[in-house]
């Protein structure tokens, strides 16, 4: 596991393979998100059942040896029913896999192929993050 800062709200990043991770963690950071990134779906899994309030963004492989990126998501959305936390799935498998398994539809709030430029994740990562924000404001806005 690496994590990047203390802030309050986390992205968690998983893939399978450590160079992508590293990059992605790296980039992320750089550009001030607070990402928290496993290897193992299911030791970040683990992570999120700990901390489950603070993410706001799920960013996975597709293609992962202990579990699909789809089917952690869907492990997420079982903790997250209201859909609070935005999803993205990467995959170098995208019109083998993904036309198949439909069950994603709902679940998954965009699908990047790989190779991924980083400007582009970093589009999509802001994009999604700003939705949340937004969210937040307006239901802050309304309790008071």
């Amino acid at each position: 596991m690496e994590s990047s800062n203390t802030n309050d709200s986390y992205i968690l990043l998983v893939d399978d393979d450590q160079d992508i991770l590293d990059l992605f963690s790296e980039y992320l950071i750089s550009n001030g998100f607070n990402i928290i990134s496993f290897l193992n779906p299911i030791e970040a899994l683990e992570y999120f059942y700990k901390n489950p309030r603070n993410c706001s963004l799920v960013i996975t492989d597709y293609k992962m040896p202990q579990m699909s990126g789809i089917d952690f998501i869907k492990k997420i959305r079982e903790q997250d029913i209201n859909y609070k936390i935005k999803t993205i799935i990467l995959s170098a498998f995208i019109k083998d896999n993904l036309p198949y398994d439909k069950s994603y539809i709902n679940a998954v709030d965009r699908i990047l192929e790989k190779p991924v430029y980083l400007e582009r994740l970093k589009k999509e990562v802001q994009g999604l993050v700003s939705i949340n924000i937004s969210k937040k404001h307006k239901s802050k806005k309304r309790k008071i």
